[in-house]
């Protein structure tokens, strides 16, 4: 992975960290797995697209 990614997500991990409120903490970590999770369904998609045009 790309070492500027991995500090551009460690600073955002610690900038959630100083959230006080538990449940605003808890809505904001579930939007980002919701959002992590619909950015590997797409590639996902984009792979086995493009997995199955090789077949051809």
């Amino acid at each position: 992975m790309d070492n500027n990614f991995k500090i551009k997500i460690d600073a955002l991990v610690d900038e959630i960290n100083t959230v006080t409120d538990l449940i605003r903490k808890i809505e904001i970590l579930n939007y980002m797995e919701q959002q992590s999770s619909f950015m590997l369904w797409q590639l996902e998609e984009e792979k086995r697209i493009d997995d199955d045009s090789r077949d051809y």
